[in-house]
């Protein structure tokens, strides 16, 4: 089995039993993982290191960091939750287990990963967030995250004014388009074989 090189330094995977096992090393993970280890818990995070938003150039809407570039504010996460003890493992997980319970009682999970590495939590976090399913339309793909992009709120000021076409997935993509119009007059709506009532289309 070929091992993945981690596009980061990664901790050693902790020994015995952990307060906390993060699944998911995105910001919502590293934040999670932070407070935990702030808390002096014991706390490590399985990170896959495939970030929804890798093809951006910039995190936009996101106070105090906003056009910061993904990876920086990745690798800004994992140095904090690490300087309180957290521990960031490059890995992916394949399952998550009730084990036996502590003599007194208290909860016991398993965490096992792709290479067949085991650690054993009190408790798990999961924030793996998503992953996003493109439409197979030819380059699309390869332009995702820079001139294809998914979210007004993210990426919409870079595009203002610019013409705008959304591609319709399904009955809800209309509200993307409403979304959208607010920041072009130049918007064309590919219905992709989907339905557009009247109202709509006014």
């Amino acid at each position: 089995m070929a091992v993945a090189t981690p596009p980061y330094a990664s901790d050693a995977l902790a020994e015995g039993t952990v307060d906390a096992v993060v699944i998911g090393g995105g910001a919502a993970g590293l934040n999670g993982a932070l407070i935990l280890a702030r808390s002096r818990r014991s706390v490590v995070v399985i990170d896959s290191g495939s970030p929804r938003n890798a093809p951006a150039e910039a995190v936009h809407g996101f106070i105090v960091l906003d056009g910061t570039p993904p990876s920086e504010i990745l690798r800004r996460g994992r140095e904090q939750a690490r300087q309180y003890g957290g521990r960031v493992v490059f890995g992916e997980v394949v399952s998550a287990q009730s084990a036996a319970p502590s003599a007194d009682g208290d909860l016991r999970f398993t965490v096992t990963l792709a290479d067949g590495r085991s650690i054993t939590a009190r408790r798990i976090l999961v924030a793996t967030g998503l992953t996003d399913v493109l439409p197979e339309v030819p380059g699309l793909a390869e332009h995702w995250g820079h001139s294809v992009v998914h979210c007004p709120y993210c990426h919409g000021w870079e595009v203002r004014d610019e013409p705008i076409g959304i591609l319709a997935t399904g009955a809800a993509s209309i509200g993307h388009a409403f979304l959208f119009r607010q920041l072009t007059e130049d918007l064309t709506y590919f219905t992709h074989g989907t339905d557009l009532d009247e109202d709509s289309r006014a």
